[in-house]
């Protein structure tokens, strides 16, 4: 049977009866449902907060005050928005140091194109020192322009919700509106009711079967504890998400029209109400319009930007490691060990040198790190040489006399690849289920061996990382690890300049 056709002896119905999913909604419905319905936010929205400049957070905000009355976050949402908080400002941070890091590269090529036109045409050095400053404006403009103003991102300490301009939003406004954890019973059913929909393709969720643990049902459980609040209350739905997927919309040439119609129609066998859905910059435009919120028109075009993916997420492993390690290091370094003469490096692609952050002191490297992937393009674990790849890399620091003063050497173990490996080896549905709890232990378990011989090179502290390839709570953990190394590094510092002293 066709969507929507009436079984045989069905009652004579009218055009829509079966096909309400199709219809516009117009502006009374939209004045209705969000003034009198239940207004559910997406975890997306709550997290795109964070990547957003002032103005635009301004102006979101504004918009869920006028609908403060109507607001509802799932308990889901509730969890999913503190198990990736913090993953979502490091990920701001590190987004604007990879683009300051990824404009030394053409500042120098462009350098040295006007060196190379000024020597062939024998420019007069006056005229080529002003190129050589116009080039340096540029770039020094566009370097502040990603700073923000003032040199100082306002989310900067957000890891610490004491300083987190967002949560301190976010709290009052959603407070008395949370929806409560299902039930531990309850859990485990819907849990194997999102296995069998995500099987069989049913909306949504089904295009996340492969995340990790509950994140592959979280859609479904989204979903479902949207339906029993709207269940209970016994109103229409407004749901903002920026997830375009197509386990969530009806799309028209590839473009979201409307919520998929197997999810109208569930709604309206459960709660007998009506699902509508938008993205949040049209949540902007529409109440901006209809319950008289000025918003810029600025700030709809750059939800609509972010929600297509934020700079510098999604880029390697091993460059997120670095960065946030540069930028927690000059962090750290910058309080009272930190003098005029010591300085953050960027080698690895970054740079000219093979180890991936130095520390440098008088002009000479004090401590290194390098980011080790034991897999890529070695395979160092298969030919048994990992050991020697670290005396190759403690080499080029030390020189051939380190003495006992040498620079102080650490070595962090990327795993994501190793982890992608062995996930491989095992079912497609195991292994999107289970890839966070089993694989990183196992990849960890697989290294683990070779630690002492990293030491044994000449290294002073080896820590392996799960991986930061993806935002889970394994990218936490890999965060928390770098830290440790920050730590040390900060503490070697102290201890030599105690000993100077």
């Amino acid at each position: 049977m066709l969507t929507g056709e009436e079984p045989p002896g069905s009652p004579e119905r009218g055009l829509i009866d079966g096909f309400e999913g199709y219809l516009s909604p117009s502006d009374e419905d939209f004045r209705s449902v969000l003034t009198s319905g239940l207004v559910v936010l997406d975890t997306n929205v709550l997290m795109n907060l964070y990547r957003y400049d002032p103005r635009t957070r301004a102006d979101l905000f504004k918009v869920l005050e006028r609908l403060a009355e109507s607001l509802w976050i799932p308990h889901q949402v509730k969890d999913e928005y503190w198990r990736g908080r913090e993953l979502t400002v490091i990920n701001r941070r590190n987004s604007a140091n990879e683009a300051i890091s990824a404009l030394e590269k053409p500042t120098r090529q462009a350098e040295e194109i006007i060196a190379t036109w000024a020597r062939s045409v024998g420019l007069p050095e006056e005229r080529h020192a002003e190129l050589r400053q116009l080039i340096a404006s540029a770039f020094d403009d566009l370097r502040a322009a990603i700073r923000g103003p003032g040199g100082r991102d306002p989310l900067a300490d957000a890891r610490d919700t004491n300083r987190d301009l967002v949560f301190a939003a976010l709290e009052p406004l959603l407070a008395g509106r949370v929806g409560m954890p299902l039930p531990p019973d309850d859990l485990t059913k819907v849990l194997a009711e999102a296995d069998r929909r995500a099987s069989e393709e049913i909306p949504p969720g089904y295009k996340d079967r492969d995340k990790a643990d509950h994140r592959g049902a979280g859609d479904y459980l989204v979903w479902e504890q949207t339906l029993r609040e709207a269940e209970r209350r016994h109103v229409d739905v407004l749901f903002v998400t920026s997830d375009a997927k197509e386990d969530w919309w009806r799309k028209m040439r590839g473009r979201p029209c409307g919520p998929r119609l197997e999810l109208v129609a569930e709604l309206r066998k459960r709660a007998g109400t009506r699902l509508f859905m938008l993205q949040p910059q049209d949540l902007l435009g529409i109440v901006g319009r209809l319950l008289q919120v000025t918003v810029q028109p600025e700030s709809e075009a750059e939800i609509a930007r972010t929600a297509q993916g934020s700079v510098g997420e999604g880029d390697g492993s091993r460059d997120r490691i670095r960065l946030y390690l540069a930028t927690a290091l000059t962090e750290a370094l910058a309080g009272d060990v930190l003098s005029g003469d010591i300085k953050v490096c960027l080698g690895g692609s970054a740079g000219g040198s093979p180890w991936d952050v130095l520390v440098e002191a008088h002009g000479a490297a004090q401590a290194g790190v390098w980011i080790y992937d034991p897999v890529k393009p070695f395979n160092d674990l298969a030919t048994d040489s990992v050991r020697s790849t670290a005396m190759v890399m403690a080499q080029n620091l030390r020189g051939d006399h380190p003495g006992l003063r040498g620079p102080w050497m650490a070595c962090l173990v990327d795993l994501t690849s190793l982890t992608r490996g062995l996930s491989q080896e095992s079912d497609h549905w195991q292994r999107g289920r289970h890839v966070e709890s089993r694989f990183p232990a196992l990849a960890e378990a697989t290294f683990a061996p070779c630690v002492d011989q990293v030491i044994a090179a000449g290294f002073s502290s080896v820590v392996m990382l799960p991986g930061v390839d993806h935002a889970t709570e394994t990218d936490l953990g890999s965060f928390s690890r770098i830290d440790q190394i920050v730590d040390l590094i900060r503490e070697h510092f102290t201890n030599a300049r105690t000993s100077e002293n």
